[in-house]
């Protein structure tokens, strides 16, 4: 909120109880879009309770038009703050804000041009500090976007009859010191080595049970084979016969053996050389 500059746009020329007077000046004041006035007539009507419109304003030069912005206006602030854990950190932090423009006059009665710093920013560091003060200092970066919604809807509450409204606040930036950033990167690296090794750990669980199943699989095989031989080497025994045997000895084109059959009584059988 400001006040206008007084400019000069005409004379007149009175004469009061016989005496000539200069004129009084007339002043303007211009009220953009954007903008709301009041007209403060300290000698008359006092402080208008009406906003006047957004056009150029004309007044004695006793009078004064105060302006105020009602368009949202966005304020940072740089906060530190002990978090849960006992760790100092600087949060920077930005309020979006504006004057109800219907409580313009109550605005300016009861706080004043500099409602900003009178008010708004004393309970809006308090909400920074009291807000973060219940996360834990690794938790803040993610939680930001609730951090933000917690700290606006305490200043609504705060400010709920100080004719002013708030759009958002927005977590901008949280700094570390640097001994705690020092402290987070060895924990990183911890962790990182931490799940380095359990990879590794279960690379070698998986490799000892991928042999532990090889070697239980051929030893199942080599049961299977030695029991499938055995049976084998059992119907072999249970159906060789002196008869088969011979048969196969004289079937063999290799075997260079000669047989000599013999009679009942074990004598050579005689065969007729003659071939009859």
């Amino acid at each position: 909120m400001k006040r206008r500059s007084i400019f000069p746009t005409s004379f007149q020329f009175l004469t009061i109880l016989g005496v000539s007077l200069s004129s009084f000046v007339s002043c303007i004041s211009i009220i953009s879009p954007g903008e709301v006035g009041l007209m403060w007539r300290p000698y008359s009507t006092g402080l208008s309770q009406k906003p006047l419109e957004s056009r150029v304003q004309t007044y004695m030069p006793w009078n004064s038009v105060y302006v105020y912005s009602i368009q949202w206006m966005s304020h940072q602030e740089k906060v530190e703050v002990l978090t849960r854990d006992d760790l100092t950190i600087t949060v920077s932090a930005a309020i979006i804000i504006r004057p109800i423009q219907n409580e313009i006059y109550e605005l300016e009665m009861e706080i004043g041009r500099d409602y900003y710093e009178k008010v708004v920013k004393p309970q809006f560091r308090t909400a920074i500090r009291n807000i973060l003060s219940a996360y834990n200092m690794v938790s803040i970066s993610k939680e930001t976007p609730n951090v933000s919604a917690q700290i606006k809807k305490s200043l609504a509450e705060k400010l709920k009859d100080k004719h002013v409204e708030i759009d958002d606040v927005i977590i901008d930036d949280v700094e570390y010191s640097p001994s705690i950033l020092k402290a987070i990167e060895s924990k990183l690296t911890k962790q990182q080595e931490q799940e380095q090794m359990k990879f590794e750990i279960n690379i070698a669980k998986r490799d000892a049970e991928i042999q532990q199943i090889s070697a239980e699989g051929k030893a199942k095989a080599a049961l299977i084979e030695a029991d499938a031989q055995a049976k084998a080497q059992r119907m072999i025994s249970e159906s060789l016969t002196p008869r088969y045997i011979q048969l196969k000895a004289v079937e063999n084109p290799n075997n260079k053996l000669i047989f000599v059959p013999n009679g009942k009584d074990g004598l050579p059988i005689i065969v007729n050389a003659d071939g009859k």
